[in-house]
């Protein structure tokens, strides 16, 4: 199947790669981050010998500490620039025998079948319109028995987030999928409700554990511009993380997130 290029995606985080880490200053950042290291480090391989997926990992913010648990990881991904700062980083760390960096499109992988040992995939499904393919060749590379991390975008947050005094119609565009939202102006996200996110994980060979809440706090509880600064007290972070923790730790909460992450493993 040939596809056609994600340039807009590519183009978008080329520009972004010498910035990008400069968002994990922010709070929504930190809580994210930090909430989701807690949901993955559990399901982290610590084999040296295992081999750990990092589908799109960019600037190697996941790579990093990831094989620093103790396996090796791949770090896969779309962009040029990301993957740049990526190798400074690693390079930094002295990660070099442990982090293989390489240019790859998730939608068609050049691995063999049941190659890794846990595939992790952080915040990159929801900009990509074929997710179930996606979704394919992430089980596809992943040895049976073991985890597939994966995140998305929660679609009924994401609609009441863009509801306007007087004017429901863009809101109501989003929750019907009549338009992707459009993320800074550049990219489009497709985002899925919890049900849809499960299911296209079990029809292609995912037993789910959980799918866990993420962002409980952003965009709707606090305002974008506290979450967004990087001046805060740290009690604010310590609070709002253990608010986001306890949520996430409720199956029936997942509708309430912002984004959320599926566990799960390959049948």
């Amino acid at each position: 199947m040939v596809f056609s290029p994600n340039r807009d995606v590519q183009k978008y985080y080329d520009k972004k790669g010498s910035t990008y880490d400069d968002y994990s200053k922010q709070l929504w950042s930190r809580i994210y981050d930090a909430a989701t290291w807690r949901l993955t480090e559990p399901y982290i391989p610590k084999d040296p010998a295992a081999i750990v997926f990092d589908a799109a990992g960019g600037t190697g913010k996941w790579a990093i500490p990831l094989a620093k648990c103790g396996p090796k990881v791949v770090l896969g991904d779309l962009s040029e620039g990301m993957l740049k700062t990526a190798k400074e980083k690693i390079a930094q760390e002295g990660l070099q025998q442990r982090v293989e960096v390489k240019e790859c499109d998730l939608r068609s992988l050049d691995f063999d079948d049941q190659t890794f040992d846990l595939v992790f995939c952080e915040h990159a499904l929801c900009f990509i319109k074929e997710q179930e393919t996606v979704i394919k060749e992430l089980v596809r590379v992943l040895k049976r028995g073991c985890p597939l991390l994966v995140s998305g975008q929660n679609r009924y947050v994401l609609s009441l987030s863009t509801l306007q005094e007087g004017n429901a119609d863009p809101a109501f565009s989003v929750l019907t999928q009549e338009t992707q939202f459009v993320m800074r102006g550049s990219l489009d996200v497709y985002a899925l409700s919890p049900d849809e996110f499960r299911q296209i994980l079990e029809t292609n060979g995912v037993a789910v554990e959980k799918i866990a809440g993420k962002l409980f706090t952003m965009p709707l509880a606090v305002s974008p511009k506290q979450m967004s600064s990087e001046k805060y007290p740290d009690t604010l972070f310590r609070q709002l993380l253990q608010f986001e923790v306890e949520l996430s730790n409720k199956a029936d909460a997942a509708a309430l997130a912002g984004h959320f992450q599926a566990i799960g493993y390959k049948r």
